[in-house]
């Protein structure tokens, strides 16, 4: 009874369950996450996965686990109920997956939820059946040893959360790469996902840390993987490292884990990226399987609702073994098959997107400045203060320059005079105020970007049929990715068929793509698929279009170690004049800086105002 004037009361609890919903399902893959984590927690050897339309229609979680006799199988559906918590000094030495007792309840309070489970040599199982929270019924039923679970329609109770879901195929690439998180540490498991009749997700139970690494990662890192291993103050890290040749544009190629639990954390990513230090273009991530091994007594996993972040008591020895296990193996330069400096295999590794032709590395009248300059000289350029063109100006530490805005009326980039390449990657020119260095690929890119954008919005965009499809393999997560925006990417030239197993045909590319090889295809269909990913569902297909077009842009660019000939740089300099904002690429960064003749002066000692005796006649 609700004495008057009172305003603060208990929630009922089936709204309560729904709350508790809401931190710990938050889509169907993360259904599927928990009912697995508790399939591994009860000792199955083989879990199916079963959906349809992602799992938003439905999810069927299968094993062949201890089972449940009908008293623990009620008592499961009860919040805070467990089986592997007895005590608080358990809390601090967690050795399984799911601990909280919050799954099942949170799950069947927000879908109609059938369990049916079984001990092994009962003489029958129990099916239990809860609508929306509400219990319908408990009963005798045959079942195989373990438990088969099925969420049908989730959501359906609470509608604002269902429209936040994405579409099916979205929602089944999350829920595969749910799966492909828990089956990565646990080879003793057989692990299936199925969406309907179509098998998207295999992995027998003893398969090898590669073949696994193959569903993860791609099948292109089946001849580029490093094993690693590094101990440091009793915290041991161990995995597999791809080679520098195999990069992607995103970290999400990066699968970390503290004692078989999938991850998310700041700093152990950040000692990945620090193992591969330059090895890597700027721009461009590793791909890499990490575990660490720490004893659960050091290691908190009760810090986030849906546990995927944990706290290290040691969190600087996980840093440091991460990244000297990878360094060490990357240092080795196993990966390399010539002689050739790690920086120039890694961007020979993506096929050229745009085919050149060779000339002199660097001009004559720039040789000489090219010899002299030290290994860091972007550093020491940058200590003294560059100007990017568009106003943008780094950070100067200690003082400032005043910007320096491009106002020379057009054509600007024709009218440089043409030097040379510096490392392959800069265009070196003389402007009218000093010294100008252009990236090249940037560049190259905006021109690129320029002209997809133009024929898309005038609806030319011209599709190049391929004599022969170019197959390649990818994760089942991006395949469905690329599905899910099949219609833009046909509008954008791109015709491709789904060949099962994670084997897609490419059977058309946009004209400006056509010459790529099946590798730089691939590395080019992944970046795709992570756009995608990227996008919300509130975006516009005009923002997902750019985003798609700026990414294929990249792929037909020249790169930064791609050798021009002078007449080549020539041409890429009078197309700039024609190009909006050319003085940024289509990500953003800066195409050029420029450096005035008072600003090389005085980095040789010509301040003349100081240094009357240095200066010629006519300064005089």
């Amino acid at each position: 009874m609700r004495m008057p004037g009172q305003r603060i009361h208990l929630l009922p609890e089936t709204l309560s369950n729904q709350i508790a919903a809401g931190e710990v399902v938050e889509r169907p893959a993360a259904v599927v996450k928990e009912l697995v984590e508790n399939a591994i927690d009860a000792g199955a050897k083989n879990i199916e996965v079963d959906l349809l339309e992602g799992g938003r229609r439905f999810v069927r979680v299968k094993d062949d686990g201890s089972g449940m006799g009908r008293e623990d199988a009620l008592l499961s559906l009860q919040r805070h109920a467990t089986s592997k918590l007895r005590s608080k000094e358990d809390l601090f030495a967690i050795s399984s997956y799911g601990f909280r007792g919050e799954a099942l309840p949170s799950i069947a309070a927000v879908s109609r939820f059938v369990l049916l489970t079984a001990e092994p040599g009962a003489l029958a199982g129990t099916r239990v059946c809860v609508d929306g929270g509400e219990l319908l019924s408990a009963e005798d039923a045959g079942a195989p040893a373990g438990t088969t679970i099925e969420v049908r329609d989730l959501f359906w109770n609470v509608p604002v959360r269902r429209k936040f879901l994405k579409r099916p195929p979205t929602e089944q690439s999350y829920a595969v790469e749910a799966v492909t998180r828990l089956a990565l540490p646990r080879r003793d498991i057989g692990f299936t996902v199925r969406e309907g009749e179509r098998t998207l997700f295999r992995s027998p139970a003893g398969a090898t840390l590669a073949a696994r690494a193959e569903l993860a990662l791609g099948r292109e890192v089946r001849d580029a993987l490093l094993p690693f291993e590094a101990s440091v103050r009793g915290l041991r890290a161990f995995g597999l490292a791809a080679s520098p040749a195999v990069s992607a544009s995103s970290g999400r190629g990066i699968w970390l884990f503290v004692n078989g639990r999938a991850i998310r954390d700041r700093q152990l990513m950040h000692a990945v990226l620090q193992a591969y230090g330059e090895v890597l273009p700027h721009g461009r991530y590793p791909s890499a399987l990490v575990f660490l091994e720490v004893h659960p007594s050091e290691v908190d996993v009760n810090v986030h609702p849906a546990k995927a972040e944990v706290r290290l008591a040691d969190g600087r020895a996980g840093y440091e073994a991460i990244r000297n296990g990878i360094a060490e193996v990357l240092v080795r330069g196993s990966y390399l098959s010539d002689s050739r400096s790690a920086g120039e295999e890694s961007a020979g590794a993506a096929e050229k997107a745009a085919p050149v032709q060779h000339g002199e590395a660097v001009a004559h009248a720039l040789r000489p400045l090219a010899e002299a300059l030290p290994a860091r000289v972007a550093e020491a350029l940058a200590r003294y203060g560059s100007r990017h063109l568009d106003g943008q100006e780094p950070h100067q530490g200690g003082h400032r320059h005043e910007q320096h805005v491009l106002v020379a009326p057009a054509p600007y980039f024709a009218g440089l005079r043409y030097l040379g390449q510096l490392h392959r990657t800069y265009l070196v020119c003389e402007g009218p105020r000093g010294l100008v260095l252009i990236d090249q690929h940037a560049a190259h890119e905006r021109m690129n970007y320029q002209r997809l954008r133009a024929s898309a919005a005038a609806r030319q965009t011209r599709a190049q049929p391929l004599l022969l499809p170019i197959v390649v393999s990818l994760p089942a997560g991006q395949v469905a990715l690329l599905g899910e925006a099949g219609d833009e990417l046909a509008r954008l030239g791109f015709e491709l068929a789904e060949m099962g197993g994670g084997a897609v045909a490419v059977q058309a590319l946009p004209a400006s793509l056509a010459g790529l090889g099946q590798g730089a295809v691939r590395v080019l269909l992944a970046d795709l698929a992570e756009e995608v990913s990227q996008q919300g569902r509130g975006e516009s297909l005009e923002k997902l279009r750019d985003a798609l077009l700026a990414r294929a842009a990249c792929h037909a660019s020249v790169r930064a170690h791609d050798q021009l000939a002078p007449e080549e740089a020539q041409a890429l300099l009078a197309e700039l004049d024609a190009t909006d904002y050319g003085a940024r690429c289509a990500h953003g960064r800066p195409v050029v800086s420029e450096w005035s003749l008072a600003e090389v002066e005085k980095r040789f000692g010509r301040d003349y105002e100081s240094h009357a005796h240095a200066a010629p006649p006519e300064a005089l």
